[in-house]
């Protein structure tokens, strides 16, 4: 896979999940991860704003990419952005049910190594 085609399918992927956390925070996409609390009104609300976060990161990165603007500091955000959501997820512990666990491990941390790696791909 190409560089380009790389951070479009992260770009794309990220705005995918941040819509369906706007649009329907507590269908299977929220649940997902925190599992039953999803159902809070409170967690609805932080997971609406982590999806509209998630929203703006992609569309700012493919606007970056389209217009030839400087995408390292929309990798560098997107990276921050998980590592925070992977940390605060293990930080939570069992709070978070072990499926959610898992599935933050794997898309945030393929996530950050390939922005890491296409970070050191761009030019600032």
């Amino acid at each position: 896979m190409t560089s380009r085609a790389m951070l479009t399918t992260l770009a794309a992927g990220r705005l995918a999940l941040g819509a369906a956390l706007v649009a329907r925070p507590r269908s299977q996409v929220g649940a997902g991860w925190v599992g039953e609390d999803a159902q809070r009104g409170a967690a609805a609300l932080l997971l609406r704003s982590v999806g509209a976060r998630d929203v703006a990161l992609a569309l700012g990165t493919l606007g970056a990419q389209r217009t030839g603007s400087p995408l390292k500091p929309w990798l560098l955000g997107a990276t921050l952005a998980d590592a925070v959501d992977l940390l605060a997820t293990f930080a939570a512990g069992r709070a978070i049910p072990a499926k959610g666990r898992v599935a933050i491990a794997l898309l945030a941390g393929v996530a950050i190594a390939q922005q890491l790696a296409l970070a050191r791909s761009v030019d600032a």
